[in-house]
């Protein structure tokens, strides 16, 4: 008899920020700020994860208690949620790579007893393999690019017209060039865990962990200068590896830099099977998924642009697209971002944003003069975009109900070490619950 485990969704995007403190742009274009965190990385993953626990519990209590079998609970954070003190978490060797010991914490966290239908993509994580990080801030040129850097900046800054775009544009390209041979390689990594059993198509093998990886290199994930002239990674010193996608982006490993990944509920279940593909912030903005919808059709789907049903982007700085949606016929698209609002109210909202019928929610936080902000932001797809050229047949989107949005407030957590605000500055965040009172059914 055909059962319906999973057939229906429930989308949580825990707003929170996830940039740096004292953040404030220069030139309206790139961030100057403090990053925060433990110097110790046991430490600091496992105070994120505790602040990540005290918001999915948060949730979890607001929603109903028998729906285990039927409902998948997708809970998002914003890109950038992992980092450490000098931007990015450094690391020596293999063995030591963050990325694996945070999933292993977090499956510890998550276990399948309390949380056995949710789906976590736990933003992202920056990291870097570099052998003496003090080796590279001490080398003369990376002293050379920061000084170089801020120099052209505050010039910038100081002039007006077009002494001030000549400036502003020489300072564009001095970084753009440096990053052609960057001092530091770092890697954004999406953390991905779920309870209910992930796998590569055409692979029968099941995996409960996974990454996916970014490869567009924003001017505000990093900062270009830290207000307090401590060493650490700033935005002319990086570079993101190239990710190879002339053979589309299913992926083919669960620790390889590729997009899309199955939830298999097997063949007697309707549905049978749910595809994920996930674009980190402006790889969705450059139209990565949509740019490889004619390599990335499987056998036994006679429609690329029904290969993903869920397609989600943890952002900073970025939103739902219309021309970069790949989602199928009633499938969803998922946006949690760490960095900016749609408008001063905290409240459900539902409306078109940039031809996406979507609903979504913003949070703010004032900190002093620094404002800090976040979204989150749901929408459903009614006709699939065609072929693989953003510039033509984009998706059209379904209305969805702004009365089953709740807003919920995150209690403070506390922590085995230190303050919430070592880790972040603006605030708890807030959680923004999509399916409250009736998760969307899954008509795939």
């Amino acid at each position: 008899m055909p059962t319906n485990y999973f057939s229906q969704c429930r989308f949580i995007g825990y707003a929170i920020p996830t940039g740096p403190s004292q953040d404030k742009l220069i030139l309206s274009k790139y961030l100057v700020g403090n990053y925060l965190g433990a110097d110790d990385l046991e430490q600091d993953l496992r105070a994120r994860i505790s602040i990540l626990k005290n918001a999915v519990d948060t949730a979890k209590k607001a929603l109903p208690a028998n729906d285990t079998q039927l409902v998948n609970n997708i809970f998002m954070a914003p890109e950038f949620y992992f980092h450490g003190p000098l931007g990015a978490y450094v690391y020596q060797s293999e063995e030591d790579d963050p990325a694996v010991r945070a999933l292993a914490l977090l499956a510890e966290t998550f276990n399948a007893e309390e949380y056995p239908n949710w789906t976590f993509v736990f933003g992202t994580m920056i990291s870097a393999k570099v052998a003496n990080i003090d080796a590279v801030f001490a080398s003369p040129s990376v002293q050379m690019r920061k000084r170089l850097v801020e120099s052209l900046a505050f010039n910038a800054q100081a002039e007006f017209g077009n002494a001030r775009s000549i400036t502003e544009q020489i300072l564009n390209e001095t970084i753009a060039d440096l990053r052609v041979n960057p001092a530091v390689e770092v890697r954004d990594r999406a953390l991905i865990f779920s309870n209910i059993d992930l796998q590569i198509q055409g692979k029968s093998e099941t995996f409960n962990k996974m990454t996916s990886e970014k490869y567009f290199l924003s001017p505000i994930d990093f900062v270009l200068f830290e207000t307090n002239n401590q060493n650490v990674i700033t935005e002319e010193m990086v570079g993101y590896p190239h990710i190879d996608l002339s053979d589309g982006d299913v992926k083919k490993a669960p620790y390889d830099p590729l997009a899309i990944f199955r939830q298999n509920y097997g063949e007697d279940n309707v549905p049978a099977y749910v595809d994920f593909g996930l674009e980190i912030c402006l790889d969705h903005d450059d139209a990565r998924l949509r740019k490889t919808m004619s390599r990335e059709c499987p056998s036994n789907v006679s429609d690329a642009s029904d290969l993903v049903h869920i397609h989600l982007i943890p952002s900073s700085g970025s939103a739902i697209v219309q021309q970069c949606v790949v989602a199928g016929h009633n499938g969803f698209v998922f946006n949690v971002d760490g960095w900016c609002a749609y408008d001063e109210s905290s409240t459900p909202q539902q409306g078109d944003v940039n031809g996406v019928q979507s609903l979504y929610a913003s949070y703010h936080s004032l900190d002093g003069c620094t404002q800090y902000a976040a979204h989150s932001q749901l929408a459903q797809v009614n006709n699939p975009a065609k072929g693989n050229d953003p510039n033509y047949n984009a998706a059209s989107f379904n209305e969805l109900n702004v009365d089953n949005v709740a807003v919920l407030t995150v209690p403070l957590p506390t922590l085995e070490c230190g303050e919430f605000s070592d880790y972040f500055a603006g605030g708890t965040g807030a959680l923004h619950v999509f399916g409250i009172k009736q998760a969307y059914p899954l008509t795939i």
